[in-house]
């Protein structure tokens, strides 16, 4: 078993419970509502968020305050690991990735070897529970990087809301446009490119069995299957209709993996209560 620490951070959807089952370390993301500071899973918990949201607040989220990384950092290196693994979402999407290396440098961690997944949610999370199972299995750190690629390019996450209140509340949609698509009863659905750069439309559609067929297609056409995929449905709030969806994509993908977890407060804060991510990616 190699002396590896894998670090991932909460955009990837992990909770502390996760975390620990796991061995790997969770970093928090900030939480700012109202002007306070809230680290994610350790200040605020995902129940909580919830409620905030309910009660008509804006949140927004921010990559891990530096002080609080600088702390944790120095503190893994006193333990004199072989090597620090970091696994972070896109570091176009998150400030996290260029944090770390910030840090790093500051603290001459020449151990440290950090990972910018292009991804964001589930995905990240699959990364890195991977990336501890190798090192348990004595996986050099090349091995785990060459893991690491390989998902990255055989990935895909949609994000579908439910309204559009909070993509117009967080600044992501024009209050006009979230009124009209309202009005016009317009369902939409999201996705993250590829190159991991931002979330963009993917389809728009009247009807809910429109935008679940239009995902199954994409699906379909990526030939997920069983043996060389898993998918994650993580939903804010909204665990009756992420069951559905797992027992639709197990209906059609015969004898897939489904896991179901929660969305993480980065994306519940832009796609609002009730939204769902789909992922799949290879095993």
């Amino acid at each position: 078993m190699k002396n590896y620490l894998i670090v991932t951070d909460t955009t990837s959807a992990m909770n502390g419970d996760q975390a620990k089952k796991y061995g790997i370390e969770l970093v928090s993301l900030s939480v700012l509502i109202d002007h306070q500071e809230y680290k994610d899973q350790i200040d605020i918990s995902t129940e909580e968020l919830y409620q905030k949201l309910r009660d008509g607040c804006i949140p927004t989220t921010s990559q891990p305050n530096t002080g609080y990384l600088q702390n944790l950092m120095e503190k893994w290196k006193s333990e004199n690991y072989e090597a620090i693994i970091v696994i972070t979402c896109s570091s176009d999407l998150s400030g996290t990735w260029s944090g770390f290396n910030l840090v790093k440098n500051d603290l001459e961690m020449d151990n440290m070897y950090i990972y910018d997944s292009r991804q964001i949610g589930a995905p990240v999370m699959d990364m890195a529970i991977c990336a501890k199972e190798m090192a348990n299995n004595d996986c050099s750190v090349a091995e785990i990087f060459e893991m690491l690629e390989r998902k990255s390019a055989n990935v895909f996450s949609f994000l579908a809301p439910l309204d559009f209140k909070q993509l117009a509340r967080s600044g992501r949609l024009s209050p006009l446009a979230a009124k009209m698509a309202t009005i016009l009863k317009v369902k939409a659905l999201l996705y993250l490119k590829e190159d991991g750069s931002c979330v963009d439309k993917f389809a728009m559609s009247r009807t809910e069995s429109k935008v679940i067929k239009t995902m199954i297609e994409k699906f379909k056409s990526a030939n997920v299957n069983a043996q060389d995929f898993r998918i994650y449905i993580s939903h804010a709030d909204n665990e009756e209709l992420a069951i559905k969806a797992k027992n639709l994509l197990q209906d059609i993908f015969e004898g897939i993996a489904v896991f179901v977890n929660k969305l993480p407060a980065v994306l519940t804060c832009h796609g609002g209560l009730g939204c769902i991510a789909i992922h799949y990616i290879c095993k």
